[in-house]
């Protein structure tokens, strides 16, 4: 004696889609059938093609036996006020007669004579041969029709993710096409592919001005946003760059000798303002929150890898949280000792998220050197301080 196995997740999954697929495209049925004139053809084609992806799209199929709907024109030589004329359920397959587009009526191509003969055949004689014969064209020429529409609209597109076309045309753009599409490669993107092709205007230019960037930063986080540019910043020298007095080896040159292990430089260095911000905003912006991530990603998208940046985070005054024993809180990010004189929003906190990607990558491959801790210790004084005077 043997079980039927017991359905995999999967499949439950697969058939609870199409159970609410088919139930959402009956109900839209009961609404077509019951106010055909106010719907529009494109419209009605559209929720039907995007209601039924179990079929080839409109104007794919090689037959029509392939299609869940059959399409014809009502024969009549009245200017209809509505582009459809009704909905039948009188053979396997639903059927929607059209007025306007096709053979008949007053605007159509064959001579008005016929379209009284094939309207005095269906009315007054119940005989819809010719107009079925017709039929056949049209249903084709309508499907044709419509498709024609619908590529190109980028909207419709939407409807079967499968075969939105407009994605690969804005992906070129921005340089996107080629990554790959599976599960694991949009895990490990922080950015819907929808979010970067909307800012495409901003990614496709050659001049990344810090205007553009606080655009896209404002539209997709819906906080304020600016840039402050030529932040002043140490950077390490290699050890082969400092000067050094020994009797093995030269002294640099006069004019290219430096003092010190670092020099100052105010040009490779911007940060990013955000605020005054909510308690809750605040917090997503933090290390590990949800903004945190999608912001460093933003600004490699639009800057890439040349400038070294940081981001201020401007708490709003009446938002910042009270201390008190017992309370968590993060110290030295959403922490403050006494009373706030400052009637202005909290700007103590600046975070180096490139900082901090960098170590992470680094402690991941298992990166050591003699030097490391020196640009750590760099970068950590970096990560978290108070803004320089």
């Amino acid at each position: 004696m043997t079980t039927n196995p017991k359905p995999s997740a999967a499949n439950a999954g697969a058939n609870a889609n199409a159970s609410a697929d088919a139930a959402r495209r009956d109900a839209w049925w009961r609404r077509l059938r019951a106010a055909p004139h106010g719907y529009d053809l494109f419209q009605a084609l559209r929720w039907l093609d995007a209601l039924s992806p179990e079929h080839a799209p409109f104007g794919y199929a090689s037959r029509p036996h392939d299609e869940p709907v059959r399409l014809g024109q009502a024969p009549s030589l009245t200017f209809a006020a509505a582009m459809l004329a009704g909905v039948r359920d009188d053979g396997p397959r639903p059927r929607i007669a059209i007025h306007g587009f096709g053979l008949f009526g007053p605007n159509g191509p064959l001579p008005s004579h016929l379209t009284e003969y094939a309207y005095e055949r269906v009315k007054q004689h119940d005989d819809p041969t010719f107009a079925a014969f017709a039929d056949l064209f049209h249903h084709r020429l309508i499907l044709l029709f419509y498709r024609a529409w619908a590529d190109a609209q980028p909207t419709v597109s939407l409807d079967r993710p499968a075969r939105a076309r407009f994605d690969t045309y804005v992906a070129s753009l921005i340089g996107r096409r080629g990554e790959p599409s599976g599960d694991a490669s949009r895990a490990a993107d922080a950015l819907a592919p929808h979010a970067k092709y909307f800012h495409a205007g901003h990614l496709v230019r050659h001049t990344r001005n810090p205007e553009g960037l606080v655009q896209i930063l404002r539209c997709y986080f819906g906080v304020r946003a600016r840039i402050v540019e030529h932040v002043p910043q140490w950077v390490m020298l290699d050890r082969a760059q400092r000067c050094a007095i020994r009797a093995t080896r030269p002294t640099l040159p006069l004019g290219g000798t430096v003092l010190g292990c670092a020099v100052r430089d105010a040009q490779s260095r911007f940060r990013i303002v955000l605020g005054p911000l909510t308690l809750d905003a605040y917090r997503q912006f933090l290390p590990g929150g949800v903004h945190a991530r999608q912001l460093a990603q933003w600004v490699r998208e639009y800057v890439g890898i040349e400038f070294d940046w940081d981001v201020q985070l401007e708490l709003a005054h009446d938002e910042v949280p009270a201390l008190a024993l017992g309370s968590r809180h993060g110290l030295g990010r959403t922490a403050w000792l006494g009373e706030r004189l400052d009637p202005g929003p909290a700007r103590d906190l600046v975070l180096g998220y490139d900082a901090r990607a960098r170590r992470a990558r680094g402690a991941s491959a298992g990166i050591t050197s003699a030097r490391a801790p020196a640009a750590d210790r760099a970068a950590d004084a970096a990560a978290l301080h108070r803004q320089p005077a």
